[in-house]
């Protein structure tokens, strides 16, 4: 086998999981993918490019299970310019949105837990029955077919009006809404945040770059660089040899034979990787992951306020009335061992002048 060579051959595998491709022309001055480096350890290097003058804000847009990794391996490049800050929309917890609201997630569930979590807020009906008043209760009752034919759960919405109170099926009312706009307002901005938060999947980052005193005016390269986890890519090989000559000997050596090295790799990153520089290495880079994107709160321990003239319990103090007195007990054994032996001790003088008295 002599004979062989072996060809320094790469070819790229067309991925059989590809993400959607992204549009072709990127508008100006925006970041374009222009470099992708893989690892066989499990990340991947991704460098962004864009081309613009003067004070420049570019956007470029992650997936939300990256942010993390960005946020500990961001780099950003200018030429020329000025770097400035790179502003990330926190993730907003739902949570967050829904401190400040009457009611919580959980509310938004049926119309049933909304109303009974709004007891006290007024709201107004039409349709059959219009009526206008404070929500006391929502209950449920069951209403029997006719026939054999089951039962019907409908809700009953109390109403404490001007006249009284007063009571309506909420299924046999067109419309049912919340006389004060602010309550109203809180509801459409509790659905919107609910809507986004179940909608968010990718953050958008804004890098920010200042143009360069003595030319503000000219053309620079910024670049922005990543390391985020990718799929590892993997290597096969090929090798092809040629057909021995018509009435060679078996065996005989001869003739040189072709090595093909293939890298296989999955792009899942979700831009299109046309035009870009692809490298992949080899080897086993140590990598660890850090929540960077989540907040963090210390626990502080609370403090109770002094109260003059208040009864305070003793402080417990077990634990040191019981080592004292084990410390007793054993002096008390050593100084009538020591008694016993006629060697007068201070502690068995003090047992003699007791039994004394």
């Amino acid at each position: 086998m002599s004979g062989i060579t072996k060809a320094a051959l790469f070819t790229i595998a067309v991925p059989l999981l590809t993400a959607p491709a992204l549009a072709a022309d990127q508008p100006p001055g925006a970041l374009a993918l222009k470099r992708v480096l893989l690892s066989t350890g499990g990340v991947g290097y991704f460098e962004h490019e864009a081309r613009v003058s003067g004070d420049a804000a570019l956007t470029l847009e992650v997936r939300r299970d990256q942010v993390d990794d960005v946020l500990k391996s961001i780099v950003v490049y200018d030429d020329r310019g000025g770097i400035g800050t790179v502003d990330l929309p926190g993730q907003e917890p739902l949570e967050t949105a829904f401190r400040e609201l009457p009611f919580t997630p959980q509310d938004l569930a049926s119309p049933t837990a909304l109303l009974n979590a709004m007891k006290g807020a007024e709201v107004q009906t039409s349709g059959s029955r219009a009526v206008s008043g404070r929500l006391l209760s929502v209950t449920e009752e069951y209403t029997q077919l006719p026939n054999g034919g089951g039962t019907v759960t409908r809700n009953r919405v109390s109403l404490m009006t001007a006249e009284g109170l007063r009571q309506l099926v909420l299924e046999e009312t067109d419309s049912l809404r919340f006389a004060d706009p602010r309550v109203q307002a809180q509801l459409d901005s509790a659905l919107a945040a609910v809507a986004g938060a179940a909608g968010k999947e990718r953050r958008r980052l804004t890098i920010r770059t200042t143009a360069p005193q003595a030319d503000a005016g000219a053309e620079r390269t910024v670049r922005v660089a990543y390391v985020v986890a990718a799929p590892l890519w993997k290597a096969t090989y090929r090798l092809t040899l040629p057909e021995s000559a018509p009435g060679s000997a078996k065996g005989t050596e001869g003739g040189t034979g072709d090595l093909q090295g293939w890298a296989v790799l999955e792009n899942l990153s979700g831009d299109d990787w046309k035009g870009v520089e692809l490298s992949v290495a080899s080897g086993n880079p140590v990598t660890f992951r850090q929540a960077l994107y989540s907040a963090y709160f210390v626990n502080r321990p609370e403090v109770p306020v002094e109260v003059l003239g208040r009864v305070l319990p003793p402080p417990d103090e077990g634990a040191v009335a019981a080592d004292v007195m084990a410390k007793a007990q054993d002096s008390a054994v050593r100084s009538r061992a020591a008694a016993e032996s006629g060697a007068p001790t201070a502690m068995a003088r003090l047992l003699y002048t007791a039994d004394a008295r």
